[in-house]
């Protein structure tokens, strides 16, 4: 009986570390995931106020709302898995997640990349 008991409490407790482990990873991707947002919000409103200011060219703007589109939907994309994921636990909805975040993580960089000359100095 003893053994039983000892049982169940072990498997409890595999129980919460990956519900403990799965939450942790919601919990991070999601933040992770606004705080890119914030990001592209702001790049793009920089963008746009230069383009007013006539410091970026009609081709300098296709090329920036591109890259931000690319950045869009993959993040969005990334969004609904992780909330397929939160759902399922389903690796594939992670591994999808994982992909999106990829996706969007480099078009963030390039949308950056691009701003970047006409705020230095």
């Amino acid at each position: 009986m003893q053994k039983r008991k000892i049982m169940m409490m072990m498997v409890v407790l595999v129980f919460l570390a990956g519900c403990a482990y799965n939450i942790g990873l919601v919990d991070t991707t999601y933040k992770m995931l606004k705080g890119s947002q914030i990001s592209y919000d702001t790049a793009m409103k920089v963008a746009a106020d230069l383009y007013r200011q006539g410091r970026i060219t009609d081709r300098e703007k296709e090329t920036i709302t591109a890259v931000g589109t690319v950045y869009s939907d993959a993040h969005n994309t990334a969004v609904r898995a992780l909330a397929d994921y939160q759902r399922t636990k389903d690796l594939a909805d992670q591994e999808r997640m994982s992909a999106q975040i990829e996706i969007a993580t480099r078009a963030l960089s390039k949308l950056l990349e691009l701003l970047t000359p006409y705020l230095e100095g």
